[in-house]
């Protein structure tokens, strides 16, 4: 039977947090798309150094879809009834994202095997059209589920779906990760995502976690105008 209602407001949930990390894709999908394509073909090494961060961008992606599909559609198909037609849209598109990001996918590993120009090209049309259908969805899912999402899903649901996400990136890329999300963020929204981490993992981020970040984006960024900034 449908649970109507939403969570108690002294537990309401501020999912500006989803706008944050929307934020990685928005920067990162069009990003490497221009840095695939102006790699030097045959260059193994900027190959290797790309589809690696490709590796942790794709990942992230696809781990955060699954987690909203596993995790929020549900709750919220019981819970937001009169926006199920918002919930149908976002379940379509995450299928149709899944389709592109299986396309880049395989594009990126026969890239890292063979880094010829046609390759290249091809991936990085490929990160674009993903791109597109990315930019739609976070477009129209900032608009109009996140309301939703304040009403119906609390904040420990919430974090049920981010703890899922943490545990998919390798471990030696979370201060990476975490990097990608604190880079365009406000001071705001930097002090909540650090003030969620255990005081040790704050004193990692700072005291190693910056620097690796900046050293990671140099080497990454290293044909792009787009400049890597350190968050602290």
């Amino acid at each position: 039977m449908p649970t109507a209602g939403p969570p108690p407001v002294t537990d309401r949930l501020d999912p500006q947090e989803m706008v944050v990390l929307h934020r990685v894709f928005r920067r990162e999908i069009p990003l490497l798309a221009g840095l695939v394509e102006a790699a030097a073909p045959g260059d193994r090494q900027r190959t290797s150094t790309l589809a690696d961060h490709l590796d942790l961008v794709l990942g992230a992606l696809a781990e955060h879809h699954e987690g909203e599909d596993d995790l929020l559609w549900p709750k919220l198909r019981e819970r937001a009834v009169p926006g199920a037609d918002v919930i149908a849209r976002m379940a379509e598109q995450h299928e149709a994202i899944a389709g592109a990001l299986n396309a880049v996918t395989d594009l990126s590993h026969q890239w890292r095997m063979r880094p010829d120009r046609d390759t290249a090209l091809r991936l990085a049309e490929s990160l674009r059209a993903l791109d597109r259908h990315t930019t739609v969805h976070m477009d129209d899912e900032e608009e109009h589920l996140l309301p939703l999402m304040a009403d119906h899903i609390t904040p420990r649901e919430w974090s049920q779906v981010g703890e899922r996400g943490r545990r998919s990136v390798p471990k030696s890329k979370l201060l990476i990760f975490l990097g990608a999300i604190l880079e365009d963020a406000t001071a705001r929204e930097r002090h909540l995502f650090l003030s969620q981490m255990p005081a040790p993992a704050r004193l990692l981020w700072r005291t190693i976690g910056t620097r690796l970040y900046d050293r990671t984006t140099t080497r990454v960024r290293r044909s792009s105008d787009h400049a890597p900034v350190k968050r602290t």
